[in-house]
């Protein structure tokens, strides 16, 4: 990463932080900043070092400075307890414009084109994950999931990253936690999660031309023509067992077929593509129409399918 590129994305880090109200009460413990807690965490990440503030706290004993202060411009180092004391308190959606800026100056910099391989799209992974759970220690807004008598706690959110075939670098986007609302009865979940995502940021990454990618969550009547409302398109994971309706029109009707043999360099396998256009999604009047792909692999030496999708 050039040095005029990281700049840009701090001061954007920066000028998100600066704007924060800070609600801790004065005359308490106020000797490290908002920012200096988001600037550390945010550092933990860039490095990706487990130890990253113990090591920069001997590198100032040992040289009077550290990465910390001349990269990040952080004044203090908090301890790792204070950092998520410090970061409890902000709302995740108020960084949202950081990730916003941060795609925004890698396209003026050139580092998006190589992910635009759709009709000059982007593919944009969306799935949910959790990254946090306990037995004991919970919150009022902690997701709950009981088994065998036993309640886990947990925090989860919609995640979603810019991807490419073939390449392990991904451009992450702003993601939508997964929470309970105080005083509301029902539990949230990733496909509500899902649809304020999108009507959040649809508008403001239409100039990606984005094409959604996610599983068979997401391969519902609702949720894909709220995708089309934002002008995105869309390839989601196709159950048959969840589409039975599709399942049973794509048996009942011609599908166009290709089959590729290839030499993987220990044995041949045979991919079996199939495909359909113009099948309703559900069984109702106002089934939206879709694109129905399925591919198959056959490992030629042992007779077993490798991989099925559709």
């Amino acid at each position: 990463m050039g040095t005029g590129i990281f700049d840009k994305l701090l001061a954007s880090l920066k000028a998100a932080g600066d704007t924060l109200p800070d609600k801790r009460r004065s005359g308490g413990n106020l000797k490290y900043s908002l920012l200096d807690g988001i600037l550390s965490a945010f550092a933990v990440f860039f490095f990706q070092h487990p130890s990253l503030l113990n090591f920069q706290r001997a590198m100032k004993e040992r040289k009077k400075r550290n990465n910390l202060e001349t990269l990040f411009g952080v004044s203090g180092i908090p301890s790792d307890n204070k950092i998520r004391s410090l970061l409890d308190q902000i709302p995740p959606q108020s960084l949202a414009m950081v990730f916003e800026q941060s795609l925004k100056t890698a396209e003026q910099a050139g580092a998006i084109k190589p992910y635009r391989i759709l009709d000059g799209g982007v593919l944009l992974a969306l799935d949910g994950l959790w990254y946090y759970s306990s037995q004991q220690i919970h919150c009022s807004q902690c997701l709950r999931r009981t088994h065998e008598g036993e309640t886990t706690y947990y925090h989860s959110a919609v995640a979603g990253a810019i991807v490419r075939p073939g390449n392990t670098s991904v451009l992450p986007v702003m993601a939508e936690p997964i929470y309970n609302e105080d005083g509301f009865e029902k539990q949230d979940s990733e496909l509500a999660a899902g649809k304020r995502w999108l009507l959040a940021h649809g508008q403001e990454y239409q100039w990606l031309k984005v094409t959604l990618l996610g599983d068979d969550l997401y391969s519902n009547q609702p949720f894909c023509q709220l995708a089309l409302q934002q002008k995105m398109s869309f390839i989601f994971t196709c159950k048959p067992s969840s589409h039975p309706w599709l399942r049973e029109t794509v048996e009942q009707s011609f599908v166009k077929e290709k089959v590729v043999r290839q030499w993987t360099g220990r044995h041949h396998q045979t991919s079996t593509y199939q495909w359909i256009n113009g099948v309703p999604l559900r069984d109702s009047k106002d089934a939206l129409m879709v694109n129905y792909l399925s591919l198959r692999i056959l490992n030629e030496k042992t007779g077993k399918v490798s991989y099925t999708n559709c």
